[in-house]
Formats: structure tokens, sequence, C-alpha cells
């Protein structure tokens, strides 16, 4: 497998800046109390806790990037964490922080 680490290190440098963006921005919106009975409030609860995930889901995916950057600085981008052998070009493409090759990937799925 032969990968363009400059590449691959600028693709994850810029879904690292867009996570990071997208985390702060959430972190600046305020949440508000919900007063019992006011609809207004509540919407604005639901919205919240709807931040709250994408949140959650933004910071996972930070992490998986970060991860991504520290196997590309230790010579181990690019192989599968389960079986060690290349991960296909079309996957990391799809997904620049994917740790298993598309077999194993199906095998930790089916055993979840």
């Amino acid at each position: 497998l032969v990968i363009d680490e400059d590449e691959v290190r600028n693709r994850l440098v810029l879904k690292q800046t867009e996570l990071q963006r997208r985390i702060a921005g959430t972190e600046a919106t305020e949440r508000k109390e919900v007063v019992a009975g006011d609809i207004d409030n509540a919407h604005q609860w639901e919205e919240s806790d709807i931040r709250d995930d994408l949140d959650s889901q933004a910071t996972g995916e930070l992490g998986q990037v970060n991860r991504a950057l520290a196997r590309l600085d230790a010579g181990e981008y690019g192989l599968c964490m389960e079986c060690e052998e290349p991960i296909p070009e079309a996957r990391l493409k799809a997904l620049p922080y994917a740790t298993l090759c598309i077999q194993c990937a199906e095998e930790a799925e089916q055993r979840s």
C-alpha cells in the first residue's frame, strides 16, 4: 500500500479543523432551561439536546481523526488494526480514519 502521507495528513487536518470549529460553535450556544408547560422552552430544550448529540458525535469523530494522525506519525496508518493487512485505498479515501479493513469491520459489526 503506497500512501501519499502529505495528502492524507492534509485531509485529516482539514477534517480536524472542521470538527474543532463545529464543537466550538456548539459550546458557544447557551443551553436554556425548560419551564414546565412552556412549549417554546421545551422546543429550545429539544434543540439543545440535538446540539449535544451532534457535539458528542463530532467529539468522537475528532478523536478518530487525532488517532489517525498519530498512526500516520507512527508509520502505522492504512494497516488494519485487526489483521494487519493494508486497508484498501478506496476505503481510506471514503473514511480516512478507518482502522479496520472491510472484512474485519464486517466481522466486528456481526460480533456486536
